[in-house]
């Protein structure tokens, strides 16, 4: 297998790009290359360690943006870049886990066509410990084929509705030819927030998914980043439907895309309700209710956790909402 890696980095702790890159970089006999994508980093720190990085592996290829263009316009940077049939992808602070090349080849033994290769991720706990702790539901669970021969060849219809609507893969977690990704018309320009989900969601119109039974990545959650920015309460995450709607891989799934709106707007009013944004909450249960005034029952229990307060959206807010609830860092 011949693999080039893409990893957008932007003011990345450098000890954990570091240890993100090392956990790539192992896979010597298939890794071609390492792309970081410095995507305009204004911290001296991540930028020694990116040519420190460059420096001390022949295989590492450094890039350097010259303004900040964020996730979509990086990834986009590095597959024009990237040399081998294969493409992975890695965010700057999460790792690869070991063997998940050797799973991917024993399936392309399998099966010689396949040209999308996936796998489960792992949560990891903080910065301090590398362990993944917390195996994600798995893809092929939720749809319908639990306990079967691996790997899972996943396509059809099904597949991108589950895609859109929900976190069911982790972008890092697939490996993908590169022709394909290009004739998926590359990453959204523009979107900051779930430009992974198109992109998915469109490779899954374009061929079916092998999908693995063991966790193949490991995503660090909670550390300062585009999903605990303030900016991840605005409507700027809402973005991607729109996209997605325009384009003509998606055309056939405007009534998902509308519903996955209308899941992602009462999200964010729950979301900004936890956060203390009182006002941007009501008005995102509203935009929700306008796209689907029949669900009045929805923004009346709303309203209610409006009125009682945060402690009440607390514990009781996943029966209005069933999204990730994400913590916001002050000042972020």
């Amino acid at each position: 297998m011949d693999v080039s890696v893409i990893c957008p980095v932007f003011n990345t702790p450098p000890d954990l790009l570091r240890r993100a890159a090392e956990s790539v970089l192992r896979e010597r006999s298939a890794v071609r290359e390492l792309i970081l994508v410095d995507d305009a980093s204004s911290n001296p720190a991540t930028l020694a360690a990116c040519q420190a990085l460059r420096d001390a592996d022949a295989r590492v290829v450094l890039h350097r943006l010259p303004r900040n263009a964020g996730p979509a316009s990086a990834r986009n940077a590095g597959l024009r870049l990237a040399q081998a049939t294969w493409v992975g992808f890695l965010d700057a602070d999460d790792l690869w886990l070991p063997g998940r090349i050797a799973h991917a080849e024993a399936v392309l033994e399998l099966h010689p066509d396949a040209s999308w290769i996936g796998g489960p991720h792992s949560f990891i706990a903080g910065e301090a410990d590398d362990s993944p702790r917390e195996p994600a539901t798995s893809l092929a669970g939720r749809m319908g084929h639990a306990g079967a021969k691996w790997p899972v060849r996943l396509k059809g219809a099904a597949l991108t509705r589950l895609l859109i609507s929900d976190f069911c893969m982790h972008l890092g977690a697939m490996l993908t030819r590169r022709d394909l990704l290009l004739r998926a018309g590359g990453f959204a320009e523009g979107l900051s927030y779930y430009e992974d989900f198109l992109m998915m969601a469109k490779l899954s119109v374009l061929a079916p998914l092998h999908y693995l039974p063991e966790p193949v990545y490991g995503w660090r959650r909670g550390n300062a980043g585009l999903t605990t920015s303030r900016a991840r309460l605005s409507g700027r995450t809402l973005r991607m439907h729109r996209v997605a709607a325009a384009d003509p891989l998606m055309r056939g799934f405007r009534k998902e895309l509308r519903w996955a709106s209308y899941q992602a707007r009462k999200g964010l009013a729950l979301n900004n309700l936890l956060a203390g944004r009182r006002a941007h909450a009501l008005g995102f249960a509203l935009s929700a209710f306008s796209l689907d005034p029949r669900e009045l029952r929805e923004l009346s229990m709303f309203l209610r956790l409006w009125l009682q307060g945060t402690g009440v959206a607390a514990a009781e807010g996943g029966r209005y909402s069933s999204a990730e609830r994400f913590h916001v860092q002050a000042g972020a």
